[in-house]
């Protein structure tokens, strides 16, 4: 039985001990530390330890790639050696170029929010299927205790970001969520509607300024700049209100200056890039001969490596709310399996005891959609079959983008992901499986013999 309080111990002493540890989180396979001093870390024994799959330095982080389930309570033992954070206040990592800085915020607001994404996009697919099979119809009583279970959560997903980024940038979750609320509000006509000319807008006088106002539903990026404004206006407003108004004025001031700057001055703009992004995006999917397939599904697992890749959960969101399915989630199921071919193939051709195991473990984690423990473990140490994995899923991604195919949800990739296809397109998303992993596999069998592994 693994003592996983020991292996905390173990990564602890690895790193330079308690007193070099700022801060500590974690995301779903991997424990993030910033470190004062990354010169003090024994990398070479940090990697021989038996629960750890690779280590690398990421954008003034220290990351542990730990895998799926075991980063949890590593991490739990982790905080009660070091303490909350590490024994300082929340200090945020400043190392990185500006592109990962940017993407370990988005990180940061997205991780913990990313157990309601994921199982509101399960539950997406499943009830895509049943509808679709006539077991459940669309006008029963079970279908709106259903609609309650799936849809509440993608419905305030808006809410549920702004809290988390309230919280990021140092302000009063609460007053984020509530706010998130306020941008969502049945009150406000959504822009996508409005847009698509299915509603009408909130006409209002501002000022003898005219305004035609709005909701932001399915808006991420809006979301997190709510966030961001709770947690400075709030202090600003912390400043300035005398304290014995403070309980009083404070969340009033906060929330009205907030929403007030969203409605009529940058939610509109923001959401019109947002839109521009996704709209770029949806452009390079449909580009012809599946070219843009073959470019997003080639790049995304170098994404993961730069540790960039959260930051695009803006697009499957969006796609969802404005499509109703989602065209990203097969490319990338293409970018996962293509590295899950690669440590497939090491676990079956490779000579080398510790090579062939390693190769075991990571590969069924990536065939469940984790491939940090693939990436990190074998295929970018060795280089060339990072490489080969990236081949493989672009092809992958090529055909998937070939033949239009789309998703019902989001959240899992892989072998889980079938279960966005329950409704049809099963056949076609094995064969993105089959030719991302197969075109790998056969590359790395071949690299494997050649180089005697």
């Amino acid at each position: 039985m693994v003592d996983y309080k020991v292996a905390a111990e173990n990564i602890l002493e690895c790193v330079g001990g308690k007193e070099n540890v700022i801060q500590v989180s974690h995301c779903a396979t991997r424990l993030r530390l910033a470190l004062r001093s990354t010169d003090q870390v024994q990398t070479a024994e940090l990697k021989d330890l038996a629960l750890v799959k690779g280590a690398i330095e990421s954008g003034g982080q220290y990351q542990i790639i730990l895998g799926t389930g075991i980063v949890n309570k590593v991490y739990k033992e982790f905080v009660a050696l070091t303490g909350e954070g590490g024994g300082d206040a929340q200090v945020d990592a400043k190392g990185g170029n500006q592109l990962q800085r940017l993407s370990r915020m988005f990180g940061d607001i997205f991780l913990p929010v990313i157990p309601v994404i994921v199982a509101s996009g399960i539950l997406m697919g499943v009830r895509s299927f049943l509808t679709g099979t006539g077991v459940l119809a669309t006008d029963s009583a079970w279908y709106t205790v259903m609609a309650i279970l799936i849809d509440t959560g993608f419905s305030f997903l808006p809410a549920l970001i702004c809290y988390s980024a309230a919280k990021k940038f140092g302000g009063s979750p609460i007053l984020g969520f509530v706010l998130g609320l306020m941008v969502i509000s049945g009150s406000l006509p959504a822009a996508g509607a409005v847009g698509r000319g299915n509603a009408e807008p909130l006409l209002i006088t501002l000022l003898g300024i005219p305004f035609r106002l709005t909701g932001f539903q399915g808006s991420v990026l809006v979301a997190i700049v709510g966030g961001w404004l709770i947690a400075k206006v709030e202090g600003l407003c912390r400043r300035f209100v005398p304290n014995v108004f403070d309980i009083i004025l404070t969340p009033i001031l906060t929330l009205a200056i907030s929403l007030s700057v969203i409605l009529f001055g940058v939610g509109p703009v923001i959401h019109i890039i947002e839109g521009g992004v996704v709209n770029l995006f949806q452009m390079l999917i449909q580009l012809p001969l599946g070219i843009g397939g073959f470019i997003i599904g080639g790049l995304q697992q170098i994404l993961v490596i730069a540790g960039i890749h959260h930051g695009l959960w803006v697009i499957d969101i969006n796609f969802i709310e404005t499509l109703g399915t989602n065209p990203y989630m097969p490319i990338r199921t293409a970018a996962v399996v293509g590295q899950a071919g690669v440590v497939t193939a090491f676990f079956v051709f490779a000579k080398d005891k510790k090579l062939k195991a390693l190769g075991g473990s990571s590969s069924i984690a990536a065939w469940f959609g984790i491939t940090e423990p693939a990436i990190f473990g074998i295929t970018l140490p060795y280089g060339v079959p990072f490489i080969l994995g990236c081949i493989g899923s672009a092809f992958g991604g090529m055909f998937s983008a070939l033949i239009n195919l789309s998703a019902a949800g989001m959240g899992v990739s892989a072998i889980p992901g079938y279960l966005l296809f329950l409704n049809g397109g099963v056949l076609q998303y094995t064969l993105v499986c089959l030719i991302a992993a197969g075109i790998s596999f056969v590359l790395t069998a071949v690299y494997i013999r050649k180089k005697e592994l």
